[in-house]
């Protein structure tokens, strides 16, 4: 029987496999936020998961590596969040409405977990050379989404001014530094004054043809 199919107290193992790594990412995302990264080992993130070393291994190979993993799970799912709403906007709203509901689900996303702002926007920041080489593909990755997903859905006959690359770094800049301000912020601001703040800078960036 392959590791598939094998079973272990009820459980398909691959699904014991998925939940343990969920496990480290959430435990790693918690501490790298509350104590800061560098001062986090690899044995508190093992113990914040209450999880062994060897099971670690069995997923990662370095603590940077969980780092990433977190990082990539906080923006994949601030990625699905924009993908769902753009299925649930109605047909026939102006630019100005949509951009409100997408800047909504993405604030959601990233507040969902008081803990995912500071390892988005802080603890990744300077941390290795191969950080921020991941850091820039996950900000192209992000200007592919608004250039080709996001833009044609809601305003299909424009562009991006200044060209993706350009225009996506400073759209990303700004967000990102809105946000964590917003999100560590005691209390919350409403994000209906957030909002209000990035949808006209996004409005800026948008050429129409």
């Amino acid at each position: 029987m392959t590791i598939v199919g094998r079973q272990y107290g009820g459980r398909a193992v691959v699904e014991r496999k998925a939940e343990r790594r969920l496990r480290f990412l959430a435990a790693a995302t918690r501490i790298f936020a509350e104590r800061g990264y560098a001062a986090c080992s690899l044995a508190d993130v093992c113990a914040a998961a209450g999880l062994s070393k060897r099971q670690f291994y069995e997923e990662f190979r370095t603590r940077e590596d969980v780092l990433v993993a977190a990082y990539d799970r906080v923006q994949d799912e601030a990625v699905a969040a924009i993908y769902t709403a753009l299925t649930r906007l109605e047909p026939g709203p102006d630019l100005r409405t949509t951009l409100i509901e997408l800047f909504a689900a993405f604030l959601s996303s990233m507040g969902s977990d008081p803990h995912r702002a500071k390892l988005a926007f802080v603890e990744v920041v300077g941390v290795s050379e191969r950080m921020e080489r991941h850091r820039r593909e996950r900000r192209r990755a992000w200007g592919a989404v608004l250039e080709t997903i996001v833009l044609p859905a809601i305003a299909p006959n424009c562009r991006l001014r200044g060209g993706t690359i350009w225009a996506t770094s400073a759209f990303i800049g700004v967000t990102n530094g809105l946000a964590y301000e917003w999100l560590v912020a005691d209390p919350h601001p409403p994000i209906e004054e957030l909002v209000n703040l990035l949808v006209p800078v996004a409005l800026t960036l948008i050429e129409f043809s």
